[in-house]
């Protein structure tokens, strides 16, 4: 089978703007320098890395969660859509690999985004123009670099365990565009991935400047990089880093989103379209770095629905009414984050960070901390809850004698977590970290994902595994 031509570029204006074409087929790290033309101004890797941005390819993952039941509404379902989403929400690895909604699809184009993470600081000392600029794309492409390869390892590896981390399987760390045709690779450990992630992310911390970004919330900037080493270190267990970079982004934009007003104004009204066009708008204050992405979530008709999870928020809290449904004769609510248009592909806005987010990860590393602050972490819930229930009252408030372990405390900021991120592919994360169990429903019984079940590790892409010998599979 032909080889992956993992790049094209094409000159398209003056301005040397690039389209760039990026198709596979087997071997996700080769590239094929014959499909390459030469960039020779700095413009034109800035337009390759923005080009080149991860989007959140990660949205399958909502299908493993609690979050989501199968129905069979045999007059109702769309029988491909249901072909295609049944498999990922029953952990298989016989999934439909054409799609684009997929483990494969995430491998594939989160290698696609670090090969042209690595076009760009391999050419771009060399290229005519200014140094400022040229330092500051640098900077996008470490972090490109970074993200892709963090959430590779957190979606198609174990979760970092500081006493195993050296030794378990990985995913390869491309640090360079291939030179040798027909490579094959080995997985590094998750130590290391997690270890050049973190070099790379502190990299373009000092290297990114946001005056050269049109609409940087689509860029990165300092905020979203603070943000991005939140989470590292969160998952990581470094809790007092995780909180120093919380911080660091609560200098920089502390804003909770406004959820009432926009409710108020679209939701409240049926203007589900409008609501759904503003979610992830950047011009919501906590928005931190958005991507335009392709989702499932707003596909119709797809026999995975939100009705037993809608059901677990409180009647005061305006998350849980941001749930509809899709036909009034048959009860299958879905969230209403996302555009909606029947007939069509769903590409939306999705947050890759927002402030929300690092204001749970400071709250969980608060309690995990050596001297864990327990004040803090329900402080922190309860400044969400103000702008989430309606009326939020005194005794609406949380206490801190209300959680008195750390067990307990935990368990309440993830929850809330879910509550805020939910459908955005983030829950899966938490799932894998704490083992917590799932159960779905096949549409005949019970299916257990138990926290030592081997597909909480979601298997490497077989076309992969065919084209790289020395990639070694996650147990089965």
């Amino acid at each position: 089978m032909e080889k992956m031509k993992i790049l094209k570029t094409y000159h398209l204006a003056p301005l040397a703007a690039l389209i760039l074409l990026l198709c596979g087929c087997e071997k996700y790290l080769e590239e094929n320098p014959d499909n390459r033309v030469r960039l020779s101004t700095v413009e034109d890797y800035q337009a390759v890395i923005t080009e080149g941005y991860p989007r959140a390819y990660h949205m399958f993952m909502e299908l493993y969660t609690e979050n989501v039941r199968y129905y069979d509404y045999p007059d109702y379902n769309h029988a491909n859509i249901t072909s295609w989403l049944r498999p990922l929400y029953l952990w298989s690895d016989q999934y439909i690999i054409n799609n684009s909604i997929t483990p494969e699809a995430a491998w594939r184009n989160y290698y696609n985004d670090i090969y042209l993470a690595n076009v760009v600081l391999e050419g771009i000392d060399e290229a005519t123009g200014d140094d400022a600029l040229r330092q500051s794309v640098k900077g996008e492409a470490y972090m490109n670099r970074a993200y892709s390869h963090f959430m590779l390892v957190n979606i198609f590896a174990k979760h970092y365990d500081e006493a195993t981390a050296s030794t378990d399987p990985g995913v390869p760390y491309a640090l360079e565009t291939e030179k040798e045709p027909g490579r094959s690779y080995k997985r590094d450990n998750v130590q290391y991935v997690y270890d050049k992630a973190e070099e790379d992310a502190l990299k373009a911390l000092d290297l990114i400047r946001e005056e050269f970004m049109e609409v940087p919330k689509y860029h990165w900037s300092k905020a979203s990089i603070h943000a991005f080493l939140s989470r590292l270190y969160l998952f990581k267990g470094d809790w007092e880093k995780s909180l120093y970079h919380s911080e660091e982004v609560f200098k920089l934009n502390n804003s909770i989103r406004d959820l009432f007003s926009d409710f108020d104004t679209y939701f409240a009204t049926g203007d589900y379209a409008q609501f759904a066009q503003r979610y992830f708008d950047t011009r919501n204050n906590n928005i931190l770095l958005v991507q335009y992405t392709l989702e499932w979530n707003s596909y119709f008709r797809g026999s995975l629905y939100a009705n037993e999870y809608r059901e677990t928020f409180n009647e005061k809290d305006v998350r849980g009414r941001i749930f509809t449904r899709w036909s009034n004769q048959t009860p299958n609510f879905m969230v209403r984050k996302f555009r909606a248009v029947a007939g069509a592909q769903s590409y939306s806005d999705v947050g890759l960070f927002v402030v929300e987010e690092v204001l749970y990860n400071a709250a969980e590393a608060a309690v995990r901390k050596e001297n864990p602050d327990f004040q803090y972490a329900i402080d922190i819930l309860n400044r969400i809850l103000e702008q989430r229930w309606r009326p939020f009252e005194e005794a609406d408030k949380l206490k801190v004698e209300d959680y008195p372990t750390e067990e307990a405390m935990i368990a309440k900021i993830l929850d809330e977590k879910n509550r805020e991120l939910c459908y955005e592919g983030y829950r899966w994360f938490d799932v894998k970290r704490y083992e917590i169990p799932v159960t779905h429903w096949d549409g005949t019984k019970e299916i257990y994902l138990l926290p030592d079940d081997p597909r909480r590790l979601v298997q490497i892409p077989a076309a992969e595994l065919s084209a790289n010998p020395e990639m070694e599979p996650n147990p089965r």
